[in-house]
């Protein structure tokens, strides 16, 4: 824009001084203008490339700020899991030494199954013999 003014105060001036003529002064800001005109086209479209370039630096910007926010809470629940896998391993661990206290109780219990037993096969023998000596006492 200020070369555009540049140039019709050139024209101006030289219009005024008398030295050239209306063809001539014509000749040489034609070309001038044209560039100028091509030189403000290209900015207007610069212009519309740096508007396209925010909006896909600021679209760029929501992605980025949502792939944080999913990442924040990603960690979040990646904490979350270990806590609850830090629980796990820990009932786990008390599952395993309650089973082994049952295991120890069913040993004691079967033992003491297998000396009841014992225990009967002998009354159940003595009772036999107590039963025979009855018999040999009555026939006596």
């Amino acid at each position: 824009m200020k070369r555009m003014g540049f140039v019709v105060g050139a024209v101006a001036l030289m219009g005024l001084s008398g030295c050239a003529t209306q063809g001539f002064v014509r000749s040489q800001a034609d070309p001038l203008a044209e560039r100028i005109g091509k030189l403000e086209a290209k900015e207007v479209q610069l212009s519309g490339m740096r508007e396209a370039d925010s909006a896909a630096v600021k679209q760029a910007n929501d992605k980025a700020e949502q792939a944080l926010a999913i990442a924040n809470k990603t960690a979040v629940d990646v904490v979350n899991a270990n806590n609850d896998v830090k629980k796990a391993d820990a009932a786990v661990t008390k599952a395993e030494a309650a089973a082994q206290r049952a295991e120890a109780a069913a040993a004691r219990a079967e033992k003491a199954a297998n000396e009841a037993v014992q225990a009967a096969n002998e009354a159940k023998q003595m009772a036999l013999k107590s039963e025979k000596v009855f018999k040999l006492e009555q026939k006596k």
